[in-house]
């Protein structure tokens, strides 16, 4: 008596189905969850350089005192010693370079960009656009909703760490723009590249800048400095200019995904962007509860009017 058995699998057909039917998954899920990681690696990084600004802002305050005194002097006050010193005794740099130098000492590794701060030289191709020559002037440039170039820090050379990451100046606010991935894409403002502004022993502010399209002013970056709070960010609907905690999609934040920090950020003042290029430059009212609504010109004292600092 014979039996016949038959040998059950797929037919040829069936598997290309099936390798299609994966290869379709695979085309939706992998670039999701590689962005993803490239969403938790730019927080991780933001954390990690957040923490490292914030350190730099707390020792800086007990070997110099009053950290926004320090580095409004390092920039303004030519006597004041600040930066690497000569064998003399003096400034080796001079003006809003004093100010950069003097936190790039504070960073392990912390050296001019392919040995020379003032220039872009070594950055080649469309990156030239982003990290321009110091007389163009220098970088970062960050592109807001409209692609519309934008520079904050444009004086004090370009830095670099043993992180890799590249740092750019504003000496006459002295501001730290941290570009936390380097020459890497996408150099957009507040998603890999950050504005900073050590002030106090415990604080660090940051910039938030305005990229709603329909703003009269986006094409001169305005925004402000902010505290970190919960109510004001929710009312003026600006967690939904952050990616997500969990999404990491621009427009897909809340209000807690401002909030990065450890602790909320107190007496930081806003300041008047939408005129910086205007009549109004450099204004704008202190937050400080002894500060309050008064008004900041270049006449007055920014540290103490302006910040309350305690």
């Amino acid at each position: 008596m014979s039996f016949w058995h038959k040998k059950s699998g797929f037919t040829l057909a069936e598997l290309l189905i099936a390798i299609g039917l994966l290869g379709s998954v695979a085309a939706l899920t992998i670039p999701t969850l590689a962005y993803n990681y490239r969403g938790k690696v730019l927080e991780q990084q933001f954390r990690s350089t957040y923490s490292e600004v914030k350190e730099i802002g707390s020792r800086m305050n007990y070997e110099n005192g009053d950290v926004g005194e320090f580095a409004y002097k390092c920039v303004y006050v030519s006597a004041h010693k600040c930066g690497p010193q000569t064998a003399a005794g003096n400034n080796l740099y001079s003006g809003t370079n004093r100010w950069s130098a003097e936190f790039m000492s504070y960073l392990p590794g912390g050296a001019p960009f392919n040995k020379d701060a003032n220039s872009s030289n070594g950055i080649s191709g469309t990156l030239r656009n982003i990290y321009k020559d110091a007389g163009s002037p220098q970088g970062p440039r960050w592109f807001n909703a409209n692609s519309t170039p934008g520079i904050v820090c444009d004086n004090g050379g370009i830095w670099t760490d043993s992180k890799g990451r590249l740092w750019t100046f504003n000496g006459e606010n002295q501001f730290v723009c941290g570009d936390i991935n380097g020459t890497a894409a996408p150099n957009r403002m507040n998603v890999d590249t950050f504005i900073f502004k050590p002030m106090t022993a415990k604080e660090v502010a940051i910039y938030i800048n305005n990229e709603n399209p329909n703003d009269p002013h986006v094409t001169n970056y305005s925004g402000q400095f902010v505290l970190c709070d919960i109510n004001k960010i929710s009312n003026d609907n600006w967690g939904n200019k952050m990616p997500s905690q969990t999404g990491y999609r621009k427009g897909s934040g809340s209000a807690v995904d401002w909030c990065y920090f450890n602790e909320p950020i107190e007496n930081i003042a806003a300041m008047d962007w939408a005129d910086r290029l205007g009549n109004k430059k450099d204004t704008g009212t202190s937050a400080g509860p002894n500060g309050q609504s008064k008004t900041l010109t270049r006449n007055n004292n920014y540290w103490t009017d302006y910040i309350n600092y305690r």
